[in-house]
């Protein structure tokens, strides 16, 4: 039986779902329509090399695409987006009047350190270098000899 969107939502939500729902997304619903997960899902499977046919729009037949080799890694950069996601749309703030305080940041905090160590964790499983504009160089053979710097995305 092939993979389905809503077998690949049902997983992320269990792992993330209240915190998705904290910062204003869906983290529920698990049918295959979860558009709060469609782009998390639409970038996990891009990342792995495969395509989807419709950007904002994933389907069943897109997410059957990916081999079995391939689900755990899957899962857990359409968590990690998934996450992104949630920290982007996270807005609250600490309130404080009088003696009465809310620190409401603490989640944003949270969800960044959660980011963070799926980062860390999914370079070290699999391999793969997620961090964003960072600056390498290379060694070329030219005239000149030496590194020519270039940005990874």
């Amino acid at each position: 039986m092939a993979l389905t969107r809503a077998n690949v939502e049902a997983l992320v939500i269990r792992r993330v779902g209240k915190l998705l729902a904290a910062a204003g997304l869906d983290g529920a619903t698990v049918s295959g329509a979860n558009a709060d997960l469609n782009d998390p899902l639409g970038y996990a499977i891009r990342k792995l090399g495969y395509t989807v046919t419709t950007v904002n729009a994933v389907a069943d037949a897109d997410v059957a695409l990916v081999t079995t080799a391939d689900y755990d890694r899957l899962f857990d950069l359409t968590e990690l987006r998934a996450l992104e996601n949630a920290l982007g749309n996270y807005d609250a703030v600490n309130l404080r009047v009088g003696p009465r305080s809310e620190d409401l940041s603490q989640l944003g905090a949270q969800l960044q350190k959660m980011i963070d160590s799926k980062r860390t964790y999914i370079q070290n499983e699999y391999g793969v270098l997620l961090n964003k504009g960072q600056l390498k160089s290379i060694q070329v053979d030219t005239p000149r000899r030496g590194t020519i710097p270039y940005r990874t995305f």
